[in-house]
């Protein structure tokens, strides 16, 4: 049976990480580094918490595409922010020996206004994070430009 409008693969989860991420550093080339350094190439970001001193996200923020701006709004803002919760995807990038990693948070700053979106680079750790990766096994996770909306998402499909 066929159903076109979705794409979907059966895997099994293999060994989790448990990462601390230090002081003043990149959140994503951090995620990345960590993958790497455990071998994890395909994998789901299963719990992050923590604190950010800077946070650079993106959010959907219109139902029609603007040409410059597409469907998102991004929010570039100085801390502190708790970061109260994450998750995300790990896949290879095009560029041999690198990872995507395509992560969605939610934070907190002051006066307790919350914040969520998709972390961009220039994401900076305050004093901690926390991270727990779970490898996947017999799924390829695939991002690329979406040829109906034109923006980046992700397919998944049963690994080669």
């Amino acid at each position: 049976m066929t159903f076109p409008h979705f794409s979907s693969a059966a895997g099994q989860g293999g060994r989790v990480v448990a990462a601390r991420i230090h002081p003043n550093r990149d959140v994503l080339q951090s995620i990345e580094e960590v993958c790497i350094a455990h071998g994890i190439a395909c994998g789901q970001i299963t719990t992050t918490i923590g604190s950010l001193k800077r946070v650079a996200l993106h959010y959907v923020s219109r139902l029609e595409p603007d040409p410059k701006l597409g469907y998102t709004t991004q929010l570039i803002m100085e801390g502190p922010f708790s970061l109260l919760t994450g998750q995300g995807l790990v896949s290879p990038a095009e560029e041999p020996g690198r990872l995507n990693i395509h992560y969605h948070a939610v934070i907190s700053g002051e006066s307790d206004v919350i914040y969520g979106g998709h972390i961009e680079p220039g994401t900076i750790t305050l004093t901690t994070l926390d991270l727990f990766v779970t490898e996947v096994h017999g799924v390829e996770i695939v991002r690329g430009r979406d040829p109906e909306t034109g923006v980046i998402v992700t397919t998944i499909q049963t690994a080669a």
